[in-house]
């Protein structure tokens, strides 16, 4: 760096006596002078103590490799040895500039690299220690017995090479970047999982998040939760003041202005129930819960003509939707829409996208069973999901691998009634108002967790063999059915573990 400082000094004296010359005239020239001295002063200092002033080489490159060795291992850094003529080669000069001191590569050497330079000037030899000259030349008899200039080196951190380049290196700054980054370790991220449990919808919520730390965690849960408040606020037809329950309150009379994302529910519904020929039915809200009540207090079955009545006001086809004007019509009085077979998928979608939109890189969303999956979990390739045990809830009896998909199993034993030793679940057959029979659990994957929950519903009502003949027919979607007689089937494409 000597040539680079006596070059600055000359800029110093160049610059003085331009101020000598040119202020002459609005000051007497003692002051001037003094002026002069007393401003070299202060930048000669500058220049001392802030080399960065001068041209460098971006990051500060050692001259001695042995030292390099020790603060590699100290920070597991790779090596980069760089071997110029800082006074006669121009590429070497070239390098300099337009690498070495290049922001980016800066930046990217300070984080994965210990840059070291042996530098043969012809010039200035002289002005390179004797010790200095022994060790680049001791260097070059190791690794560079042609006398390519420039000539870069990449070690490992115990110095095995692992890419060599001669003379400039092709293409841009990014590309030389890129082509060093394929060759270093992956660093382990300093992200880990964090979790907690909490009730929210009337249900269990397990919140498994991928946070830099436990702030960045304590936000994110912040996040999620007034999000599901949000969207329960919204959808809820226990509330009397929820859009939903405004929808209701008004079927058979006119139609409701709501929200536009709950219009766009309310249509994808519909669709899907489409698919399902009324399996999956939001409009089984018009089954009253005083028909059916799963926690407890029911000791006989619901009356039937109440049960035949309220079947009748289930039917999807006389939901009206206006998209242009955001407004819901329930064409029978005494219709009611719910959102239980859905709104849990759906409020654990909504989650993952705010999440996601926050920086939130991977995660699990378990609602009760509805899970939404994304992102590469740490030290981990891919998340690996159980498949809840019928019999045993707390034991899966299997697992996938699986991400960026969702996962709903939907079974008897989440909420069931016993009546005459027969176990009625709570999962209602639109079609008879009655529990749906047959089938244990039904588990199945999707690309999100609104449909997901939809179609595991759906399955369970239609049984065995309509329900895996439906899902063999989908495109993405997968599914695990488990029959009263602790029989599995699975769909076609699906892989367990």
């Amino acid at each position: 760096m000597d040539f680079e400082f006596n070059y600055g000094i000359k800029l110093l004296n160049s610059f003085c006596l331009f101020l000598r010359r040119n202020l002459y005239f609005l000051f007497r020239v003692n002051q001037v002078k003094k002026t002069t001295e007393i401003m070299y002063r202060i930048l000669v200092s500058i220049l001392i103590v802030i080399p960065g002033i001068l041209p460098s080489y971006g990051q500060d490159m050692l001259t001695n490799f042995d030292e390099a060795k020790i603060i590699a291992v100290k920070n597991q850094k790779f090596i980069m040895l760089n071997f110029s003529g800082s006074d006669w080669c121009g590429p070497c000069i070239k390098m300099k500039n337009e690498i070495f001191s290049n922001p980016s590569f800066k930046e990217f050497a300070a984080q994965n690299l210990i840059l070291v330079n042996a530098d043969f000037p012809r010039q200035r030899k002289n002005k390179l220690s004797e010790i200095q000259i022994k060790q680049n030349e001791a260097l070059a008899e190791k690794y560079n017995l042609d006398g390519d200039f420039p000539k870069t080196i990449l070690f490992t951190t115990d110095e095995k090479i692992v890419k060599e380049w001669i003379g400039f290196p092709k293409g841009s700054v990014q590309d030389f970047i890129g082509e060093i980054a394929q060759f270093l370790p992956e660093k382990k991220s300093a992200q880990k999982i964090y979790k907690h449990s909490t009730k929210l919808m009337g249900c269990r919520f397990d919140f498994s998040i991928q946070a830099e730390d436990q702030m960045q965690f304590d936000k994110a849960l912040e996040v999620a939760i007034n999000e599901i408040k949000r969207v329960e606020n919204l959808i809820s037809s226990w509330d009397d003041k929820s859009q939903t329950s405004k929808i209701n309150s008004n079927a058979g009379i006119k139609p409701v202005k709501v929200d536009k994302e709950l219009v766009q529910l309310i249509v994808r519904s519909k669709e899907i129930s489409k698919i399902t020929q009324g399996a999956f039915d939001i409009s089984f809200g018009s089954i009253d819960e005083n028909l059916w009540k799963f926690d407890g207090t029911m000791t006989s079955l619901p009356d039937s003509s109440e049960t035949l009545l309220a079947v009748k006001r289930i039917n999807y086809k006389n939901i009206e939707t206006d998209e242009t004007n955001n407004t819901v019509f329930l064409k029978e009085k005494g219709m009611k829409i719910g959102f239980g077979a859905i709104g849990k998928g759906y409020a654990a979608e909504c989650v993952k996208k705010k999440l996601s939109d926050m920086g939130i890189t991977a995660g699990v969303i378990n609602a009760s069973g509805d899970m939404t999956i994304w992102g590469q979990p740490v030290d981990n390739d891919i998340w690996t999901i159980g498949i809840a045990n019928p019999n045993f809830r707390n034991m899966p009896f299997s697992s996938l691998k699986i991400t960026n998909k969702a996962v709903v199993t939907s079974g008897d034993y989440e909420k069931f009634v016993v009546i005459d030793g027969k176990k009625y679940s709570h999962i209602i057959d639109p079609r008879t108002g009655f529990p749906a029979s047959g089938l244990k659990s039904i588990t199945v994957i999707a690309p999100n967790a609104e449909l997901a929950d939809a179609l595991a519903t759906a399955v369970f009502v239609l049984g065995k063999e309509v329900g895996l003949d439906l899902i063999n027919q989908l495109d993405q979607i997968e599914s695990i059915i488990i029959n009263e007689e602790d029989e599995i089937f699975y769909s076609d494409n699906i892989k367990i573990y």
